[in-house]
């Protein structure tokens, strides 16, 4: 081999060498920007997705803008999940916004409006932040929804949790219409004050349970109330008269239908047993006639 194969060969060579290291170097990189806090293997993951009970309109229709959450790590030893201190940061969650019909998401259907990788540690308290661009439809006709001034950081969402390395989380926000749509006195105006509750709905931590059934006839046109003390949820069955109330806290509840239409009389199922982590399918359950 002559002098000049031996030197591109030496070349060569070295070029792979230095080219195989810039490649290492830019992968490290990268996936040190990816997980700056930590790898994933060290996080725990929460998917968020937004619910709603049937309501008495044609469309209510909010603008989901961002979805924040209270964070405090596992190291501070001054801090329990009921507490909240200088230790703890809000995080705004990767969402895009989005316009939602509230109407469309009954019945154990929802929309998932975010999903983070999240380091361990206490969560607690949620804070939609909505647009300006929400509306209520009533007898086909649009009317804006007015949002208060001064929620600019967010409408407060009671939770807690706390997230451990490998956790898996459903987190259920149920924004109810029904509750939080209000006219403006003889304005003709509708004002938009959101009630939200947050509950883990997949996963080892769930600690609520929901019921199912169907409800005949269809005519009835019946409201389904799941009652246990003062805590009432109710909802109206679909097109095909299934229902599915969701997020009931553990313990016995009366079902009580109640039917719009005279012809048919109200029926009460006394002493439902709801579980963490469980549905309760009752079944059909047909309405008597007067």
């Amino acid at each position: 081999m002559n002098n000049k194969s031996r030197l591109f060969k030496l070349f060569y060579s070295g070029f792979k060498n230095v080219l195989a290291f810039g490649l290492i170097a830019v992968l490290i990189a990268s996936c040190s920007d990816l997980n700056f806090s930590g790898s994933k293997a060290d996080k725990g993951h929460m998917d968020f997705h937004l619910t709603d009970a049937p309501a008495s309109y044609d469309e209510v229709n909010v603008d989901v803008q961002g979805l924040r959450i209270h964070y405090t790590p596992q190291s501070s030893d001054t801090v329990t999940s009921d507490t909240t201190n200088s230790d703890g940061k809000w995080i705004d969650l990767p969402l895009d916004p989005i316009r939602l019909n509230l109407l469309e998401l009954t019945n154990g259907i929802d929309s998932l409006i975010a999903s983070a990788d999240l380091d361990p540690g206490h969560y607690k308290e949620l804070r939609l932040i909505l647009g300006d661009d929400n509306d209520v439809v009533i007898n086909g006709e649009t009317h804006h929804l007015k949002v208060p001034s001064g929620q600019e950081s967010g409408y407060k969402i009671k939770f807690k949790t706390d997230l451990e390395s490998g956790d898996d989380l459903d987190v259920t926000i149920d924004f109810d219409a029904a509750r939080s749509v209000h006219k403006a006195g003889k304005s003709g105006k509708y004002i938009l004050k959101p009630v939200l509750k947050a509950f883990i709905s997949g996963g080892e931590d769930m600690e609520t349970g929901s019921i199912a059934g169907n409800v005949e006839p269809l005519d009835a046109e019946a409201t389904v109330y799941a009652i246990m003390g003062t805590d009432t949820s109710s909802t109206q069955p679909d097109s095909e008269g299934a229902f599915t109330l969701v997020g009931l806290n553990v313990g016995s509840y009366d079902l009580n239908i109640q039917p719009a239409n005279d012809a048919y009389n109200d029926t009460t199922l006394a002493d439902i047993q709801v579980n963490a982590g469980e549905e309760n399918n009752l079944g059909t359950i047909t309405l008597s006639e007067n």
